[in-house]
Formats: structure tokens, C-alpha cells, sequence
């Protein structure tokens, strides 16, 4: 699962949307500073031009250097840079949830393609035990033909058994591959490179720990399930944008203040211009400056957009009750679920534990002639789908046992 989520190619996205997010919440933070700018300038004037000083059009060439410093800030602008930030922090809180809940996703593919390698692991082993114990029977009953024990009607049936077997094991370690390589997949593992395994199995089945009252998973589900929390942020952020759009059709106030001084210098004749220093003393500046921006009409634009985003929020509300009672669903599903996989694989381990018993006895039946071969594979076939049974119903029983405690709270990359 770690693997996964270090190399799947959506959580390195939704990493760097997450960095985007980030940076634009920075952003909008600074927008409650002041905007400064500097400048500096210089020119100078050839043939026929005003004279600076003067104000006078004259004929030699004049130099002129001016600087400048200039601040702007927002004395109100309907709190948008308030409500922008507060938008963009909400997006970068629902930028790591829908993250958790795309590596969630991931990790439960994960999990699921893992147990079935691990299953087609198993019923390899099983096929392979059972294609050993058929070629253990036909040299058993080749024996016993030479000595005339046995027909080679009884020979016959034993090599088309072990055929069978044979055949079984081939389609089980397809599946084994087949499986594999989907885990492969849904790892974003090379499939060139080869990937270790470990196939045991430890049945362990614990109740009283699964055990949990419907009401109180979903009652902290609703509270903490990514898919509970990208859905509040959604009325949250639709409800930010539908008070920024109502606060956009009110007058916004903006201050300035500037600083400026320069220096002059004209090429003439008998003119000697004031040293550097003075001329940028003497020519100092102030200017402070407030601007009131009044909306008065622009085609019902803000008047819509208000609207459109009121809209917006009812339908986000409108989505997170739809989206409670799916969650509500999923969970009472879950835990049926879970309880029919723990009631389908006790039943399951008792019949797979009756039926080795029973292939035990015909083996020995077999052997002293009291049955065929064909109830031989009968029996043998009837422990093989036992086997497979049970653990089909463990692996459905673990899988389903994380689903449930995903819900409670409990990561599967955690578990």
C-alpha cells in the first residue's frame, strides 16, 4: 500500500494540487498587506522641448532623473480579501481530505487484488497436493493391477483423475499470474520486475473485537469520513463565495500614498545646475490619496452571480444530506456484510474440516477396494471445493472486517 501511494500517479497529482492550494492560500494571507512599488526614471531631451524648470519650450538638451515610492491598501472592499483567504484555506483543507480518501481508495484495491494472489497462492498449493496424491494412487493401483488386484478399467480411471488434476493446477497458477499481475497494476509495480509474495495464511478470527453498534460507526463516520468532510467543505466554500457575491454590490475604499523627488540638468550655456543632493531634497513630494468605488449599474452582473452562488450552496447542502444517508446505507451494508462473511466461513471451516476427514477415509477405502476410483475423485473434488471455500470466506470475512473499521475510523494503510 505504501508502495502504491508513493508511485500511483493520481496521489502525486492530487500531491501537487495540494502544493497549488497551499501556495494560493499564501497568497490570499498576503492580501491583507499593502501593495509597494518603487520606480526610478531618467531621460533626456534633444532639439525643442519644454524646459523642466521653467515650463518654457526651449532648444538645448536637458537630463532629468526622477524616483518615486508609491503604497496602496484596501480600507474595504466588501471583505473580499477576508472571505478569499478564508476560501482558499477551506480549499486546502478539502485538498487533503480528497487526498486521504484517494490513497483510501487505493489502498483498498490494494487489498483486495493482495488477497486474491494470496487465495490462487493457496488453491495452487491445494491443486499441487492434490495432483501428488493422484499420482500416488495411480502407481498404487498400477501395482495392484500387475498383482491382479486391480483391472486396467481402475488403472484407467486413476490416469484420467491425475489428467484432471493436472489440469486443475495449470488453471490455478494462471489465475495465480493473472492475479499478480493485477496487483502489479494496482501497485504501480514494474511488471517486468518480480515481486515477492508472502503467501501464508493465518486464520485468526476475533469477534468481540469486530463487534460494534451501527449507530456509533456512523455517528463518528458522519463527523470524520473524508467523504463526510470534502462534502462540508463544499457548503463551506459555497457559502463563502455566495457572501463575497452579496458583499461585491457594496462601495469599496482604497488609500494611497506616494513619495517623489528627482534631479535636473540642462546642457547649456552658463547654466550650472544644483548638486545632486539638493535638487532631490528640494524636490521632494507627498501625495495621500483615498478613492471610493461605487457600483451603480452593470447589467444585473453581480446582482446573477449572487444569485448563482446562493444556488450553489443550497445544492451543496442538498448534496451532503444525500451523501448522510448513502453514508448511513454503506455502513449498515458493511457490517451485514462482515457478519454474514464471519457466519459463511464457520460454516465453511467445519465442512472443509469434515470433508478432508472423509477424503482421508476413502483414501484408505479406496486402497482396501471398497470403493471406485470415481468416488475417489468425487471425494477428492468435494474437499477441493471445501478448501476453496473456506478460504474464500476468510479472505471475504478480512476484507470486509477492514471495510468496517475504515468506517470507524481505523486507515487501512494503518490496520
Amino acid at each position: 500500500m505504501c508502495y502504491a501511494i508513493e508511485n500511483a500517479p493520481k496521489t502525486k497529482i492530487k500531491a501537487a494540487q495540494n502544493q497549488i492550494l497551499k501556495d494560493e492560500k499564501l497568497a490570499a494571507g498576503m492580501g491583507f498587506l499593502p501593495s509597494v512599488s518603487g520606480g526610478v526614471g531618467a531621460s533626456a531631451n534633444f532639439g525643442r522641448s519644454i524646459d523642466p524648470e521653467t515650463n518654457v519650450y526651449s532648444n538645448y538638451t536637458t537630463f532629468n532623473n526622477s524616483y518615486s515610492l508609491s503604497a496602496g491598501w484596501t480600507v474595504f472592499d466588501g471583505f473580499s480579501v477576508v472571505n478569499n483567504f478564508r476560501i482558499a484555506k477551506n480549499a486546502k483543507e478539502l485538498g487533503v481530505a480528497e487526498q486521504q480518501q484517494i490513497e483510501d481508495e487505493l489502498c483498498l484495491e490494494v487489498i483486495q487484488a493482495y488477497y486474491n494472489v494470496i487465495y490462487y497462492s493457496q488453491m495452487s498449493a491445494l491443486a499441487q497436493q492434490q495432483l501428488d496424491e493422484a499420482n500416488q494412487n495411480l502407481k498404487f493401483t498400477q501395482s495392484q493391477e500387475k498383482q491382479g488386484l486391480k483391472s486396467y478399467a481402475d488403472v484407467a480411471e486413476i490416469e484420467a483423475l491425475v489428467a484432471e488434476k493436472d489440469y486443475n493446477l495449470v488453471m490455478m497458477q494462471n489465475n495465480y499470474a493473472n492475479a499478480l499481475s493485477v496487483l502489479k497494476q494496482k501497485m504501480y509495480f514494474p511488471m517486468s520486475d518480480e515481486l515477492k509474495i508472502d503467501d501464508s495464511v493465518d486464520i485468526q478470527l476475533v469477534e468481540s473485537s469486530n463487534a460494534a453498534n451501527v449507530e456509533d460507526i456512523y455517528a463518528f463516520a458522519k463527523e470524520n469520513h473524508p467523504s463526510m468532510m470534502i462534502a462540508k467543505n463544499n457548503i463551506e466554500a459555497a457559502r463563502l463565495r455566495f457572501k463575497t457575491s452579496k458583499w461585491q454590490m457594496t462601495p469599496s475604499l482604497y488609500a494611497y500614498a506616494g513619495y517623489s523627488t528627482g534631479y535636473i540638468n540642462s546642457f547649456m550655456e552658463g547654466y550650472k545646475a544644483d548638486p545632486f543632493w539638493q535638487q532631490i531634497n528640494d524636490r521632494q513630494g507627498e501625495y495621500v490619496q483615498l478613492s471610493l468605488n461605487i457600483p451603480i449599474f452593470n447589467g444585473l452582473s453581480r446582482q446573477t452571480n449572487a444569485k448563482i452562488k446562493k444556488n450553489n450552496w443550497k445544492i451543496a447542502q442538498y448534496e451532503f444530506e444525500q451523501k448522510t444517508k448513502d453514508l448511513e446505507v454503506e455502513i449498515e451494508l458493511a457490517v451485514q456484510d462482515r457478519d454474514a462473511a464471519l457466519k459463511a466461513f464457520v460454516q465453511a471451516d467445519k465442512r472443509a474440516d469434515s470433508q478432508a476427514v472423509a477424503y482421508k477415509l476413502n483414501q484408505k477405502r479406496y486402497e482396501q477396494g471398497l470403493i471406485s476410483a470415481l468416488e475417489l475423485q468425487a471425494s477428492g473434488n468435494n474437499r477441493l471445493e471445501s478448501e476453496a471455500a473456506r478460504l474464500h470466506a476468510y479472505f471475504t470475512f478480512v476484507i470486509k472486517s477492514k471495510v468496517v473499521n475504515y468506517y470507524k475510523g481505523v486507515r487501512y494503510l494503518g490496520d
